[in-house]
């Protein structure tokens, strides 16, 4: 049986919104009294024990004055979100003269990537060959271009924060090992925290408890990497420290932030982007045990990567032997050509594929209109799959 990488498990949460906006426990009063709030896109709300008030730019930012950190949370694909994190740095860096931002797209390995970058010796092209952009992280660098621009223009320090992916993979299998990580020890996850991601290893996984607390250390590591990271920088810096991270890791205050705690620091405020169009039941602003979503909550209008990029609709996993499929998205190009979960894609457009990076790259240099063939492997047997790149609009 193939099982998941915990990344694909907690990016296809996030896809889902099953972490960041989920399950709503809050106020019936407070959700029915105030429902237009969230449906206009630009507007603050701020979870109180009610419910949630609805917030200034102006107020938003006194609270922050004299904090170390603010984490602002995303939706990976979601081109909106990467949108108001630019505009973000860009007040952020108004308003307190001097910031530096960690990024957890990138390994700590690219940390001489991203100086040469903030500091104008490199060119795109040579930027995501460096750190190995579509192999590491996948999602399109076009939604991240405004943010690495607005730290190129304007000189602001750019941190990587993740660790390599195979220390994870090793802990995902096989649990905590000081010896795989320069990292301390996490703090224990909190019992909201297991429940929530007990719920998301049991819609993948099954009832495995020993692969369970694997997965939670796993997850742990990601936030303490993180956490440390965001750390060193304010450490090195004395700026303050601005953080581009998943909202999933930020919810609640269950991840970065209990771990930036747990190695003191808590001067820390959390701002978290939520996609307008249902309603304010739907946003958790508070959730069973009284803990925020956030410091505060921006509602966007949402909206995917547009676009220009091909997509198939697949969720892809590296496996040890090659590319698998560990999802297909329901109506997309993959679902209607064929693939299946578990697929193994070995070639397309008659180039082998060894990871993800390859399908990416071969599916993006592909012509609009055109058939493209892919080799796959399902159940010991050698089938072609042809999936169709849509003509531009």
């Amino acid at each position: 049986m193939f099982h998941f990488s915990i990344r694909q498990i907690f990016l296809t949460l996030i896809t889902l919104q099953i972490l960041s906006l989920i399950t709503y426990s809050g106020s019936e009063a407070w959700a029915s009294e105030h429902e237009a709030l969230c449906k206009t896109a630009g507007e603050w709300l701020i979870p109180s024990k009610a419910g949630g008030l609805k917030a200034t730019h102006s107020t938003v930012f006194e609270e922050i004055n004299n904090v170390d950190f603010v984490l602002l949370g995303e939706q990976h694909d979601q081109a909106q979100h990467h949108r108001w994190q630019t505009q973000m740095l860009s007040a952020l860096l108004s308003h307190r003269d001097q910031i530096a931002i960690g990024l957890e797209m990138l390994p700590k390995s690219s940390q001489s990537t991203l100086d040469a970058w903030v500091n104008g010796q490199l060119s795109v092209k040579d930027f995501l060959a460096n750190t190995g952009w579509y192999e590491t992280w996948r999602f399109d660098v076009e939604l991240y271009m405004p943010i690495l621009n607005f730290a190129r223009e304007n000189r602001v320090p750019l941190y990587a924060l993740n660790v390599p992916r195979e220390v994870i993979s090793k802990i995902s299998s096989s649990g905590w090992d000081a010896d795989m990580t320069e990292l301390t020890k996490p703090a224990d996850a909190s019992q909201g925290y297991r429940s929530l991601l007990k719920e998301v290893f049991q819609y993948h996984e099954g009832s495995d408890e020993k692969q369970l607390e694997f997965f939670i250390q796993a997850q742990l590591t990601w936030d303490r990497a993180f956490a440390e990271g965001l750390k060193a920088a304010r450490d090195e810096t004395s700026r303050l420290i601005v953080g581009i991270i998943g909202s999933g890791h930020l919810t609640y205050g269950f991840g970065v932030k209990r771990q930036l705690n747990a190695i003191g620091q808590y001067n820390v405020f959390t701002w978290i982007p939520t996609n307008i169009g249902s309603s304010c039941k739907s946003l958790d602003l508070i959730n069973d045990d009284g803990d925020f979503i956030a410091d505060a909550v921006f509602l966007t209008s949402g909206s995917s990567v547009s676009n220009k990029k091909h997509k198939l609709g697949l969720f892809l996993i590296d496996g040890k032997t090659g590319v698998v499929v560990g999802d297909v998205l329901d109506n997309s190009i993959a679902k209607q050509s064929g693939f299946q979960t578990n697929d193994m894609i070995i070639e397309a457009a008659g180039q082998p594929v060894a990871d993800s990076g390859d399908l990416i790259a071969i599916i993006q240099n592909q012509t609009p209109g055109y058939w493209l063939p892919i080799k796959i492997k399902r159940n010991d047997e050698i089938k072609e799959i042809l999936a169709k790149i849509p003509a531009q609009k």
